[in-house]
């Protein structure tokens, strides 16, 4: 059996590692919020830039630090627009994260209700809860304009200085729930499959 000293010692070291815990998963953290950050902060009219701001875990996941989070300026949804390493994300005010398009050098605003969300080399369509409602299985993608939205697959991203568009490949229109209008083909360009006058 043990003696009274060594169960003393084994309490003492054990309640120092409980101690140290929280420092090493916040010294993890530090050391792994490698991500940089530009925002407009709710007490600043102007776009400020910060270092170290967000990290992104053994998953991939990225997240804001919180005192960046509570600087936000939450729009009447509770979101607001943070560019995290380069890329647009809203982000909830629980700190819940979606990377979004970004359009006119900001994070795309919803249209009906959706926005455009890049996951890997694909395209799908999130809420304004950051859930991914439509699946992102699309090569390229425009914004839903009077329910509908214009989309590709095997189509090439092209650019040309500050525009891009999309060429090839075949398309398709879909609705919110991400049923196709009809079936996707080729020969069809960007602005030229769904009809913008509201009807199917």
């Amino acid at each position: 059996m043990p003696t009274s000293n060594a169960v003393a010692l084994i309490c003492a070291f054990t309640f120092a590692l409980m101690l140290a815990r929280p420092a090493s998963a916040d010294a993890s953290q530090a050391a792994n919020a490698d991500h940089s950050c530009t925002y407009s902060p709710k007490t600043r009219a102007d776009v400020l830039h910060f270092e170290h701001c967000a990290w992104s875990d053994a998953a991939g996941r990225t997240h804001l630090k919180r005192r960046h989070r509570l600087a936000l300026n939450f729009d009447q949804y509770g979101l607001a627009s943070v560019n995290i390493a380069g890329g647009w994300y809203y982000v909830r005010r629980d700190g819940r994260l979606a990377r979004v398009m970004t359009m006119d050098n900001w994070a795309e605003p919803f249209a009906d209700g959706l926005a455009r969300s890049p996951v890997g080399s694909k395209i799908g369509f999130i809420n304004r809860n950051l859930t991914l409602v439509i699946p992102p299985r699309y090569d390229g993608a425009l914004p839903f304009e009077h329910g509908w939205a214009e989309v590709c697959i095997d189509c090439k991203l092209t650019s040309d200085g500050e525009h891009s568009w999309h060429e090839g490949g075949r398309w398709g229109c879909i609705d919110h729930h991400g049923r196709e209008r009809e079936t996707f083909g080729p020969g069809r360009h960007a602005g030229q499959v769904c009809r913008n006058d509201g009807s199917p």
